[in-house]
């Protein structure tokens, strides 16, 4: 046993050592700080933020730059589209840098040595190392080798010269910088250094398995991704044990100060049987393992003598780590997405490691299947009132940003649309943006992209008449005309129709336009002379509509609570005077809302502000139009669950969007808006063969048995769940599944999601202990043959396994790993992923069944198809009725008029198609079979209808223009001189700010590589004296500071990429205007 540790323990102390090595040579540090071209990394973050700061510092030799044609060296940039990727859109900040350093680290800084090529000047043919042929493997022997620590020397001679060569297995990261060859031990060595002189906080990975990697803390999501600098890819813990094949054992993660076991980020396997016998030749058992893991740790800490707040850092990292490493194992299931082999080294060396992985998998057909699925896009909440609340109402709406210029920045897609100011439209490449305005107000209540201009006709379909709507309609420019013709040209009369009720909507440019863009703003149902619309292949042009509300006064608005939301930004905190910092931290959310109204009845520079968030020990902070838009609060690892300590988001919304029950109270700190609404009819479930297949009875949990069509009355899916107590990955799983059931139960009573556990237990005793936690129906186990016959018909081979089935037809939705993988990836992320989920689920039963179904609900007049969508947030019948259009009585004289004016409504359609199914079925014809005819006959009629929309003008006053793009870009003088004005021009306050700032930069600046002192939570003792100052957190964003949302806080950071010394120069120059 002792032996085993001993093993155990010397290969943590290698990783400890090689993490060391990165902190003892500060010099290294900075020069390859000053090697690493962040400007064509990053050129996004950092060009036009260096750009604005030298224009400040030095305008009148900018304009003399601009008049010579010399715009200097930020605009000369050569951007390495290598190092650009397409999801590069999905990181933000310092983690965008992370992940494009990684892949520029594999492309340009280390070369991959398999042998070294030969160092005879003469020999030709063996730059490569393929003529090398090994003689061995020897200690270190030269000056260089020592004192590069190499640790052993591969010796090689050239089989076309016999010249013997060297490859020293090099250790110091100062010599690996000097000679940049190796594998993966020297890129992983290397890489670290790099990371840690950029200032991440970096934790060296040795996997027992012979390979090396690097982790980094991502401060913006609380959590170590993964980095491996020899593929050039970050954050794919699955690509050992999937990608690769590897049969892990042990994953050791290093800094200079802490070490921790991390082998269950990359397997999924880490309790079987297999996994556990790889462990025991380096630890007897478990408990022995984290005996020496703790240990190890203990005795670093006091070697290093570190601070309390890093030891607190580090014990919280450690305990929400092992929360998502609990969480991931129970699954036992990798995420399918990324299945390649390895990408470094040769052919025969990943061979000879079995490191090929599985390319198997892939499926015929599997290449161009997205662009055959249509695709909506929405922000986790739509609805938004910007504050700028007068009379006058802005829309500008501007072509998309091209998707081949790099751009990370959160604001660059929704700008494409602008009302009040707010940058507001949700986008998707080659898409359709549709933002929807209430033309009483001017409150942006919906925000979608579509991938199909039906898509978005269908959606607009249901827009009530007269709100007024924005349309950009993009399309890259080196589309071909193929894909032109499959996605654009067939406009079906559907289309046509519901596209025609906004008056001036030109369908062929939209469609069928080379020009890649299509802009629009309109009104729905009228023709307004202010409607206009611009065809442009020019990123420069754009069209600005001014209109004229209808109202004098603005409508009653209230607060709506948003919970487990965050805004993109916030402003500044509740004033002291309003309530004092240390009582904000301690308020009741009843108590925190008095002080916000309080404040807004104070009237004093609140008129920006449209609302506030807080979470329990958080103080109240105010957020503006810059906090659009809103994001789900928690990362994917931690706080994976909706609870009273998450954040919550009060913005104001105009009365109708607001439910009724949504107040904070004394008694109750805050009332969920959501409100149940279940569809009014019943769905005819395939009762035979669910008869057939589970018998004439299901047990209820704390009931007598109940036959089976009662148990499964009304429910849209039916799962059956596979598992047994006897099994340790059910026991992990059936947690989940029940926590996946209950939230659906709650928000879906009836209509949604029924499972039927199946048992495997050995005996009725077991069966019984194991079943009582389950709220599900069961198979009585009684019954073992028919349990027998179930595993049979689906092909169950093992267990846990959850098979979704459609209600209506008895057809399997998606298959047993694919859900069984959904439900644990939906319980991770949270209430609005497990809803979404059942969504998916729902989508892709047969067509038949959806046909069916929509008749059903259309007939009942349940709003099934509802345009709020399920990220709104927005499920109450209240709003419901605000945001869709009416429907009229059939014998309504308005609804003869209109049908007089236009192709048949959607009601009229689906009332059609129902008269049209009921005369098949009383004529013999099968359900499913009558409701796929009445479909085709019923948009036969349709196509046949050639009617043409007349619409009126309507009453809105209103101009419409065609302009060229406006970038309005606030200078840095005048962002401070705004500040200044918020604090009634105290230059004194300004000033405050900019000291306080400048001294975080200068604690950065003596140590750019140590991250303590780059990230700071705003409600910190000194911070807050910027905080709680209007304009200051605006300032600070102006001025490279970046600021977003922890679990616990709001943070403001340094980012890695600044100029630090320039940084300083800029807050000097502003101290001279406003010194203290």
């Amino acid at each position: 046993t002792s032996t085993m540790a001993s093993k155990l323990h010397s290969r943590i102390e290698s990783a400890i050592r090689t993490a060391k090595k990165w902190e003892s040579d500060k010099a290294l540090l900075a020069e390859i700080r000053a090697s690493i071209p962040l400007k064509e990394l990053v050129p996004e973050l950092v060009c036009e933020t260096e750009a604005q700061w030298r224009s400040y510092l030095n305008r009148s030799t900018a304009d003399d730059e601009a008049k010579d044609g010399n715009a200097g060296e930020d605009d000369d940039v050569q951007y390495k589209t290598s190092c650009f990727k397409d999801d590069d859109a999905d990181w933000e900040g310092d983690d965008l840098l992370l992940k494009r350093l990684t892949l520029y680290f594999k492309q340009e800084v280390m070369v991959w040595c398999n042998q070294p090529p030969c160092s005879n000047a003469n020999c030709k043919g063996n730059e490569d190392g393929k003529q090398m042929k090994s003689k061995g493997v020897r200690g270190p022997e030269t000056e260089e080798e020592k004192t590069g620590g190499a640790s052993r020397v591969e010796v090689y001679t050239c089989k076309l010269c016999n010249t013997e060569n060297t490859f020293p297995r090099f250790n110091s990261p100062r010599t690996l910088f000097k000679s940049r060859r190796g594998r993966c031990g020297e890129f992983a060595n290397l890489f670290g250094a790099y990371c840690r002189a950029l200032g991440f906080d970096t934790r060296y990975i040795l996997d027992f398995t012979d390979h090396v990697w690097t982790e980094v803390w991502s401060v913006r999501q609380q959590r170590w991704l993964h980095a491996d600098s020899c593929e050039g890819l970050i954050d794919r813990p699955n690509m050992y044990e999937q990608g690769w094949g590897k049969k892990l054992n042990y994953a050791i993660g290093a800094t200079h100060d802490s070490v921790a076991e991390t082998t269950k980020r990359y397997t999924r396997k880490f309790y079987s049987d297999e996994f556990q016998a790889r462990r025991r030749e380096f630890a007897p058992d478990e408990n022995t393992s984290e005996r020496v893991f703790l240990q190890m740790s203990g005795a670093l800490g006091q070697m290093n003598s570190i601070k309390k707040g890093r030891l607190e850092e580090l014990e919280k990292r450690g305990k929400a780590e092992e929360k998502f490493f609990g969480m991931v194992q129970s699954s036992g299931v990798w995420d399918a997405e990324y299945r390649e082999g390895r990408i470094s080294g040769s052919l025969a060396w990943k061979a000879a490691r079995y490191e090929l992985g599985d390319n198997k998998e892939k499926r015929e057909g599997e290449e161009g299947k997205d662009d055959e699925q249509e695709f909506m896009h929405s922000f986790f909440v739509e609805s938004f009132y910007p504050s700028s609340r007068h009379n006058d109402l802005t829309i500008v709406v501007q072509p998309q940003m091209p998707s081949s210029v790099p751009s990370a920045t959160p604001k660059a897609n929704p700008a494409c649309v602008t009302v009040g100011g707010v940058p507001c439209a949700a986008t998707l490449t080659n898409g359709i943006s549709v933002v929807v305005v209430d033309e009483e107000s001017g409150c942006i209540l919906q925000s979608k992209a579509f991938s199909q201009l039906s898509s978005a006709g269908t959606f607009l379909d249901t827009v009530p008449d007269g709100r007024i709507v924005a349309v950009c309609c993009y399309r890259e420019e080196e589309q071909d005309a193929a894909t032109k013709d499959n996605k654009n040209k067939t406009i079906d009369a559907s289309t046509s129709r519901n596209l025609s009720r906004l008056g001036g909507f030109n369908i062929d440019a939209a469609s069928t336009s080379t020009s890649h863009c299509f802009l629009f703003v309109g009104q729905m149902h009228y023709y307004p002379h202010w409607a206009t619309s611009l065809e442009t292949s020019d990123n420069l042009q754009s069209i600005k509509v001014t209109l004229q509300l209808k109202t004098s006064s603005p409508p009653k608005a209230r607060l709506r609570s948003e919970i487990n939301t965050v805004p993109a930004v916030v402003s500044t905190r509740l004033p002291e005077s309003i309530m004092p910092l240390k009582t904000q931290l301690t308020a009741s959310n009843f108590q925190k809302r008095v002080a916000f109204n309080a404040y807004m009845e104070n009237g004093s520079n609140n008129s920006s502000v449209i609302g506030y968030t807080t979470r329990p020990d958080a103080p109240v902070y105010l957020i503006d139009n810059q906090s659009f838009p809103f994001q789900r609060s928690g990362g994917q690892t931690c706080n994976l669950n909706a609870n009273d300590a998450s954040w919550v988001t009060h913005h104001f919304l105009p009365d109708p969007l607001v439910p009724d029950d949504d107040e904070v109270t004394e008694e109750a700190n805050i009332v969920s808006s959501r409100t149940n609404v279940t569809p009014k009819f019943d769905i005819p479930i395939a009762d035979d063969y669910f008869m057939g297949l589970l018998g004439n009875q299901l047990l209820v949990q704390n009931a007598m048995p109940i036959d089976t069509t009662s148990a499964l009355a009304n429910t849209r899916l039916v799962a059956l769940y596979f598992s047994a107590q006897w099994c340790g990955p059910c026991r992990g799983f059936t947690p989940l599944l029940i926590e996946f059931y209950n939230h659906l139960k709650e928000v879906s009573p009836t209509h949604g999601l029924e499972i039927v556990f199946v048992s495997s237990d050995k005996d009725e005793g077991h069966f019984q202990q194991y079943y009582g936690k389950m709220p599900f129906l069961a198979l009585p186990f009684s019954n073992r043959a028919l349990a027998k016959h179930v595993n049979s018909v689906f092909g169950v081979r093992g267990i846990p396994s959850l098979v979704v089935i459609d209600s209506l037809s008895g057809r399997i939705v998606t298959s047993p790993d694919e859900s069984k993988r959904d439900v644990h990836q939906a319980c991770q992320r949270g209430e609005q992923a497990i809803e979404r989920l059942l969504l998916n689920w729902l989508d892709k039963v047969p067509v038949e069944s959806k046909s069916m179904l929509d008749i059903l609900a259309l007939s009942a007049n349940s709003g099934v198809g509802s345009s709020t969508g399920k990220n709104t947030s927005i499920s109450n019948a209240k709003a419901e009725s605000y945001l869709m259009r009416k429907k009229l009585p059939a014998d309504s004289k308005d609804r003869e008029e209109t049908k007089s004016n236009c192709l048949l409504s959607t009601e009229d359609s689906a009332a059609r198609v129902k008269e049209i199914f009921s005369h098949l079925v009383a004529t013999g014809l099968e359900p499913n079979a009558a409701a796929a005819e009445a479909i085709k006959r019923a948009t036969s009629e349709q196509k046949k209808s050639s009617m043409t929309v007349k619409l009126e003008e309507g009453r809105f006053s209103g101009t419409g223009e065609m302009c060229a793009l406006e970038t309005v870009i606030n200078t840095i003088e005048e962002v401070a001189e705004v500040m200044c004005q918020l604090n009634a021009r105290d230059k004194a306050k300004v000033g405050n700010v900019l000291s306080t700032a400048k001294k975080y930069v200068t604690n950065v600046q003596k140590d750019p590589s140590n991250p303590r002192f780059r990230t700071f939570r705003l409600s910190n003792r000194i911070f807050d004296g910027i905080t709680s100052t209007p304009g200051s957190i605006e300032l600070l964003t102006n001025l490279g500071f970046t600021v977003f949302h922890s679990d616990v806080d709001f943070v403001a950071s340094i980012p890695l990429w600044v100029d630090l010394d320039l940084m300083v120069n800029v807050f000097d120059n502003l101290l001279k205007t406003y010194s203290s």
